[in-house]
């Protein structure tokens, strides 16, 4: 993805047919059509191929349907993703397993093919993010210390900083139950939230996502005012295996961005108990 701006005018340019394309689909929905008001020019489906010099600005020149376009700009900014940096480190002469050449291959412990070496965060992980990695880490040095893992590195929050922000974590209902889960959803739009009304950042909801059978919740998608701060509030729910029942017990504040989590856990566990 790379981003072009001039003066307050934006192009974002993205290789992917649509805006982050694995994230919640309603909150990027939401997120586009906000972008599109604020007069970002979306530029989907689109190859990058050079950024030219075009007197005292540049020009990003870019693909799409096979035909160039182009951007006239004052900065340019590249964000085209991460991967794993393995420079230096001979992997046939020392015997350790790699996954394609992509990355190195660990066990649940994050222990490589060889003894006594453990790899952790982007030279190993599928999902490449600081907190995994940190994570890993503290995993992985209290198990080389004896112990047994304090951390559950299944349960991973996803946090976009857009405004408003975006986070997520486990499964959404489609995806549940394409696991063969029964699951149900419940849901609020922040629009009679207080303190989203006082800062007006748009439409804003939360969903929650549980186990029709156990009232376990599976996941979250919060589309909010600081989103990446309540997210594992559901990540801890989950790594517990509480009910919605159990999270509805809590007393949330007043005036308060997460009072909305109340809301929507009422209309789930409204439909657990129909």
């Amino acid at each position: 993805c790379a981003f072009a701006a001039y003066g307050t005018e934006i192009t974002v340019v993205e290789m992917m047919p649509e805006l982050m394309p694995h994230d919640q689909k309603e909150a990027v929905r939401i997120l586009v059509n906000d972008l599109k008001k604020q007069g970002i020019a979306l530029k989907t489906g689109a190859k990058m191929l050079r950024i030219e010099k075009n007197g005292g600005l540049l020009r990003a020149v870019y693909e799409i349907d096979g035909k160039e376009e182009a951007a006239d700009c004052e900065q340019v900014l590249m964000a085209a993703g991460r991967k794993t940096n393995l420079s230096g480190i001979d992997a046939d002469a020392l015997g350790l397993k790699l996954d394609g050449k992509k990355c190195i291959v660990v066990d649940a412990h994050q222990r490589t093919s060889l003894p006594g070496v453990y790899a952790i965060g982007d030279a190993s992980a599928a999902v490449q993010l600081a907190h995994v990695a940190a994570a890993q880490g503290t995993d992985c040095v209290e198990r080389m210390c004896g112990g047994k893992g304090s951390t559950d590195l299944n349960v991973i929050p996803s946090c976009i900083y857009s405004a408003p922000e975006i986070a997520v974590v486990g499964l959404t209902e489609a995806e549940a139950k394409e696991q063969g889960v029964a699951a149900v959803t419940g849901k609020c739009i922040m629009f009679r939230n207080a303190r989203t009304m006082i800062e007006d950042p748009g439409r804003c909801f939360m969903k929650l996502v549980a186990d029709k059978e156990s009232h376990e919740i599976l996941g979250a998608q919060l589309m909010c005012q600081h989103a990446s701060d309540m997210i594992s509030q559901i990540s801890e729910a989950m790594v517990n295996h509480l009910t919605a029942e159990q999270m509805l017990r809590t007393m949330r504040p007043h005036p308060s961005f997460e009072e909305a989590m109340l809301e929507a856990l009422e209309a789930l566990t409204a439909k657990l108990q129909s």
